[in-house]
């Protein structure tokens, strides 16, 4: 237990050497978003008629490159407005489809990569796409200082809206994949991309399977509560917002405030009993508010992502092709 929250102490001290240089803190009392239908919230404005693929390679039967489109929920900024993300697709038509959603501030699919994609691609030959999740990668806008800074940040309204951007464009990839594609869709999420993938099935019934590995689930509670979110706190703290304000801010946006759309005998929850980014008391409430879901706890802490990606692998891998036979 010490030498995992030791590990992730560590990973914390060099994730905070990127950090905001300037207050993020903004709230619009008069539109933030209280007391509104999720489903109205999070609903679908339009379908996407089509996705842009670009194929740059084929290897061992795959086209290789990158899909893009247009956000369904523009927020203003012109790079974080095109949806993008890498393509792996089988020639077969009927494999199952993979969407990955990697984590807060990742800067690139790597840590994603290294758990699941050589298994897939060389074993299985299933469709991979990693989306990236809104204000990361090359979504970025000129003026943040890092990945992911304009997500998740003091600034209460933006927040909610990219989380409702992520949510809203990852709905429209996943009914543009039932519409042309032939195989089940998969979601995978990772940290904060098992909290999207999360929030995402319990509002979209087109899910065929869920793995949320090391997922957060409300975001006020990590903020208030967890290493990676003391600068938030403290910014949100120097403006006068306390920890109860923020949990009415955002309720919104959490996963347990409703049960999965999908089939919950397809979701695999996967935890780390001495994380320090996500405290398994959140991740407990999750599970439990759901009726109890299958899960794996792992004896390790976040840097498990790392330590355990074989296992991860092995347990997710498992579990899929267990349900996708039936």
């Amino acid at each position: 237990m010490l030498l995992s929250k030791l590990i992730d102490y560590y990973a914390l001290h060099d994730l905070h050497k990127d950090r905001s240089k300037e207050n993020q803190y903004h709230i619009d009392s008069a539109h933030a978003q209280t007391n509104i239908d999720r489903d109205i919230f999070f609903e679908l404005p339009s379908s996407l008629s089509d996705i842009d693929l670009n194929i740059t390679s084929k290897e061992n039967g795959y086209s290789i490159g990158e899909f893009g489109f247009e956000s369904l929920i523009p927020s203003g900024d012109h790079f974080n407005d095109y949806v993008r993300g890498e393509s792996f697709l089988n020639e077969a038509e009927s494999k199952p489809n993979v969407i990955f959603v990697h984590g807060w501030r990742m800067k690139g699919f790597d840590r994603v990569k290294n758990i699941f994609h050589d298994s897939i691609m060389n074993n299985l030959g299933w469709n991979m796409y990693y989306y990236t999740l809104p204000y990361h990668l090359e979504r970025q806008p000129e003026a943040s200082l890092y990945s992911g800074e304009f997500m998740v940040s003091a600034n209460v309204n933006r927040t909610v809206e990219s989380t409702r951007q992520a949510i809203v464009d990852l709905r429209a990839l996943i009914r543009w994949i039932k519409n042309n594609k032939q195989g089940p869709v998969i979601i995978i999420g990772v940290s904060l991309g098992g909290f999207i993938s999360n929030l995402v099935a319990t509002l979209e019934s087109q899910i065929d399977a869920l793995v949320s590995i090391f997922y957060s689930n409300r975001l006020s509670y990590s903020i208030w509560n967890t290493i990676p979110g003391k600068y938030i706190r403290r910014d949100l703290e120097s403006h006068g917002v306390n920890y109860n304000d923020l949990v009415k801010y955002w309720e919104l946006t959490e996963p347990n405030q409703a049960p999965p759309k999908m089939n919950k005998e397809n979701i695999l929850l996967i935890s780390a009993k001495h994380d320090q980014y996500v405290h398994i008391q959140d991740a407990d409430l999750l599970w439990e508010s759901w009726g109890k879901p299958t899960r794996c706890v792992y004896n390790c802490g976040h840097a498990g992502i790392v330590l355990k990606r074989k296992k991860i692998a092995k347990d997710t891998i498992s579990f899929l092709q267990n349900k996708l036979k039936r």
